[in-house]
């Protein structure tokens, strides 16, 4: 498989200056395809150049394995750190627990204090708050865990 290397990296490997390779491909000389050069087409443009004894494409090729095969030292989870982050999650999890707590509290007094006022109002302020305790009381219901 013919390799693709940056600009930079094939004017490395064939001891020139990157400008000097940018123009050569500007110039049509060496094809280039998105920024990069094949190897092939390097080792035609610059026969004389010694592409191994550069060692750019041995040493891409090392950095490459060892990336894909590098395996953690450890693979277990830190049993610590899981059991700390599970505490952290139990302490949310109580602590969103009171104020939903505490939110439905809320909306039980409100629902009772608006039941209240609409006992104790002339006819049309009572169908206004008649419509409001009944909206209320569907957006409790669309609330509700299921």
């Amino acid at each position: 498989m013919d390799r693709l290397l940056s600009v930079s990296q094939a004017a490395r490997m064939v001891g020139v200056p990157r400008r000097l390779l940018q123009q050569h491909i500007q110039e049509g000389r060496i094809d280039a395809f998105e920024g990069h050069v094949r190897v092939s087409e390097l080792r035609k443009a610059y026969p004389e150049a010694d592409s191994e004894r550069s060692g750019m494409i041995e040493k891409v090729s090392r950095i490459r394995e060892a990336a894909v095969f590098k395996t953690p030292h450890d693979s277990r989870p830190n049993v610590d750190h899981l059991a700390t982050e599970l505490q952290r999650a139990r302490v949310e999890v109580a602590r969103l627990q009171d104020e939903l707590q505490s939110f439905r509290v809320l909306a039980a007094e409100t629902e009772e204090r608006l039941l209240t006022l609409e006992e104790n109002c002339d006819a049309r302020q009572a169908m206004m708050l008649g419509t409001l305790v009944g909206w209320f009381m569907n957006q409790l219901k669309l609330r509700e865990p299921r």
